[in-house]
């Protein structure tokens, strides 16, 4: 039996194939499927793959695709949560990074000491796009609370 290309089903000859990754199976296919998918991302090949019954180990693919949309539901849970956690002016506040800041105070007699033995401590930084208020956040704290069912 000859080969098929995995997408498009067509005969492959012997000089006219190649080879494209698809959830870490790989699928020969023609030069035309190649041309077209080699910069697609997993997830698009993974896709147009199963639209037909060509690929080799269909249902680790249709696993892989499964497993990367409950990531992404789950990564959609986590912002609409900080979204909840962080209003301001009735809407999310915009995440501005995470900062370190400097606890302590120099002082007459000791000089910077005070400072340097203090240490610092990180905060993560929100601003709200309406009035500009800005709130800082125990970033221990915010994991704590989005991990939380």
């Amino acid at each position: 039996m000859a080969e098929v290309c995995a997408f498009c089903g067509t005969e492959l000859k012997r000089f006219g194939k190649d080879t494209l990754v698809c959830a870490s199976i790989t699928q020969t296919v023609c030069k035309d499927c190649w041309t077209r998918y080699r910069d697609a991302t997993q997830i698009e090949r993974c896709r147009d793959i199963l639209k037909h019954s060509w690929a080799k180990e269909p249902e680790q693919i249709r696993t892989f695709l499964e497993e990367r949309e409950q990531e992404k539901a789950r990564e959609q849970a986590k912002a609409e949560k900080l979204g909840r956690l962080m209003k301001c002016c009735g809407q999310p506040m915009t995440p501005l990074g995470m900062s370190e800041f400097q606890l302590g105070r120099t002082s007459w007699i000791f000089g910077d000491w005070p400072n340097l033995l203090a240490g610092a401590m990180e905060l993560a930084l929100f601003r709200c796009e309406c009035c500009g208020q800005i709130k800082f956040m125990d970033p221990k704290f915010m994991k704590r609370k989005l991990e939380e069912p």
